[in-house]
């Protein structure tokens, strides 16, 4: 049984996740298991504190927890600590916890820092010990300060929990600072900004005081971080100058003899132009040339402006006119807002750049040739050739409304109001040829429904003539050549002469007939309508009644409105091969038929006759003509006339007429079919 026991307080044990005891531990710990909860038991010395979190350092490292109540808790207590695990802004923690005090001790000496070991965070929320020169110091919230620490060549932000005290921490002294490494952490997990927060002043040692600020070397603009057996050195340094101009949040620009500088003051303060000063500062490089941050008015005394440097146009400005009041003749091309100011886009010969001008100032027109006065400014360097640097961007800075000077308005032909001009001149010539195009198409159209009135009105007065002319003429000499032989019949003749008589009877009332039959055929108004379906259903029909033969017309869709000439040579060659299929082939059915496809009139004349040898009988014989006379009028409207015929097995013509646009004309008429019974006289509509 006791067996038993211990097994299952073993097994029980063993499913409870194991206590922390180190702050190596906590901080070991990934993200997701940090968010276990896992249980913390852990005994450090506080070394800062703030009211949502304690940070308590062990002989591993050091952890924070988030306290239910502080009480009389300070810095250097040693205290025990019981809560579970939980992620922070950056690094694993304790959660809400308890914690006993179990006596007071003397605060852990810091861990020797460098400004990188603070940028890689590995030293993140440990007390550490830097060293570097103070550059400034200033109030930020009440009661405490932010101390600027120069490291090398990089400046850390050092926040005191203690009003500003300089003379335990003056400007240019080197000295030592011990405090909690901590920093600025983004929505990412990651570290934008590494700072020290220190309990108070007593984190704070000298190590080499300041100098007296009137006891500074004085150098002057020109040597300012050029090359020194000694180097540079770190600390500050005296310089005067005059100033060409001030803008605000402390920026200044001073001219020492024929050199000039930026000047970034620790106190912001408005100067005028002409004022001279004796300032003390740090030497930095900035963005082409020195500059002087940080820097403090020692003396300043009123003068007379400083003259703009003359420079003949934007492209002689180079890295010697960095930090210069110059004075240049631009055109100003455009203008933008940006970032508070108003910034005129100037174009010289070969270059154009940016200068930045006051935002209540009012801009010149665009066009406009200007005079400006401003501060040159070099934005980055470049490689030169060799160990040179060259600049790169080039900007001017003008300190007001008065810097800027028209000295030729833009003319009234500015580039924008030409590139108007030339639009609305194009688009009145858009619109002037899609107008002259429409009238030419207008005309065009008017011009071919004239030209077909003129040639339907032509034919059917030249028709009607020739009508005129037969029923005048010839029949009339016919009818009176028919009213002699009638008379002769009357006289006594032989057997031999009555049957000639006879004859020429027959044969002059043939003549007559086809003369009524060409005169009616000359007045048919389906051919002057252009209408191919009622002539073509006037040809079955007039064979059909004069035959008996079963002729009828058949269309499958359509057909298009034709001109008069083009109607009445299909018309004939549609008569001409329904005579030859009746009077040659002798023929009991002829089908006359028209469609529309692919852009082309089709028109076939099928029959159930004899049939005929093709390639021969349609090449034309002596006497012989009907085929001939077909292909001379297909060859005049442009249709292709072919025949097909088997022996005994009928005969088919096929004529096809394209239309010029590969489209027929319009459609005047629906689908119809003419069948014709062979005593029909009359055509239907």
């Amino acid at each position: 049984m006791g067996i038993v026991l211990l097994a299952l307080a073993a097994m029980s044990a063993a499913a409870q996740p194991s206590v922390l005891t180190t702050a190596l531990e906590v901080r070991s710990l990934s993200l997701t298991q940090a968010e276990q909860a896992m249980p913390v038991t852990l005994r450090g010395i506080v070394v800062y504190i703030e009211p949502a979190s304690v940070f308590v350092q062990d002989a591993t490292s050091t952890a924070f927890f988030r306290p239910g109540r502080l009480g009389d808790l300070r810095p250097g207590d040693e205290i025990e600590v019981r809560g579970t695990t939980r992620m922070g802004l950056f690094l694993p923690g304790i959660g809400p916890a308890e914690f006993q005090i179990l006596r007071h001790a003397a605060l852990p000496a810091g861990i020797a820092a460098t400004f990188d070991d603070l940028v890689a965070a590995r030293h993140h929320y440990k007390r550490v010990t830097v060293e570097g020169i103070v550059r400034s110091l200033a109030p930020v919230e009440e009661g405490r300060s932010l101390l600027r620490l120069a490291m090398g060549s990089r400046i850390l932000e050092v926040r005191v929990d203690a009003p500003p005290d300089r003379e335990r921490a003056p400007v240019d002294s080197r000295v030592r600072v011990q405090g909690l490494a901590a920093g600025f952490i983004n929505e990412r997990r990651q570290l934008v900004q590494p700072y020290l927060r220190v309990i108070d002043w007593n984190d704070v040692a000298i190590t080499d005081p300041a100098s007296d600020a009137g006891s500074v070397p004085l150098v002057s603009a020109a040597d300012l971080l050029a090359f020194r057996v000694s180097g540079h050195g770190e600390r500050r340094v005296r310089i005067a100058g005059v100033v060409t101009a001030s803008f605000p949040r402390g920026q200044v620009f001073i001219r020492h003899e024929t050199s000039a500088l930026a000047v970034r003051l620790d106190v912001p303060l408005t100067l005028n132009p002409g004022e001279r000063l004796e300032l003390s500062g740090f030497p930095e490089m900035d963005r082409f040339s020195a500059s002087l941050v940080d820097a403090e008015i020692l003396h300043r005394e009123t003068g007379p402006a400083p003259a703009a440097i003359p420079v003949d146009t934007l492209d002689k400005l180079t890295g010697l006119h960095d930090a210069h009041l110059v004075t240049v003749s631009a055109t100003l091309t455009d203008s933008f807002k940006s970032d508070g100011d108003t910034v005129l886009v100037l174009q010289g010969k070969t270059r154009t750049l940016q200068m930045h001008f006051p935002e209540t100032t009012t801009v010149p027109a665009t066009g406009s040739l200007l005079r400006v006065t401003a501060v040159c400014r070099v934005e980055s360097a470049q490689p030169g050739s060799g160990f040179t640097s060259r600049p790169g961007v080039v900007s001017l800075r003008a300190r007001t409304a008065d810097d800027v000077v028209v000295l030729q308005s833009p003319p009234w032909w500015t580039a924008r109001r030409l590139g108007v001009a030339l639009s609305l001149v194009a688009g009145l010539a858009l619109l002037a040829a899609l107008w002259i195009v429409g009238l030419r198409i207008q005309v065009a159209r008017q011009t071919a429904a004239l030209r077909h009135r003129i040639e339907s009105e032509a034919a059917l007065e030249e028709r009607q003539r020739i009508a005129r002319e037969f029923h005048d003429s010839l029949e009339q000499e016919l009818a009176g050549v028919s009213l002699r032989l009638d008379a002769l019949a009357t006289r006594e003749i032989d057997e031999k002469g009555r049957n000639l008589i006879a004859a020429s009877r027959n044969l002059v009332s043939r003549i007559q007939t086809e003369t009524r039959d060409l005169i009616g055929d000359l007045r048919d108004p389906n051919e002057a309508a252009g209408d191919l379906a009622k002539a073509l259903a006037g040809v079955a029909a007039r064979h059909s009644a004069d035959s008996g033969a079963d002729v009828r017309f058949e269309s499958t869709g359509p057909l298009p409105v034709l001109p008069a000439a083009t109607v009445h040579d299909l018309r004939m060659i549609a008569r001409e091969s329904v005579t030859n299929a009746l009077k040659h082939g002798h023929a009991s059915h002829v089908t006359i038929s028209a469609t529309i496809p692919d852009g082309a009139l089709a028109m076939t004349i099928v029959d159930n006759g004899c049939g005929f040898d093709a390639a021969i009988a349609t090449e034309g014989r002596r006497g012989h003509f009907g085929c001939a006379g077909i292909r001379e009028r297909g060859r005049k409207i442009g249709a292709d006339v072919t025949w097909h015929s088997v022996l005994q097995k009928g005969a088919t013509v096929e004529v096809r007429l394209p239309f010029p646009s590969g489209t027929p004309p319009t459609i005047d008429a629906p689908p119809v079919a003419h069948p014709r019974s062979r005593n029909e006289n009359t055509i239907p509509t």
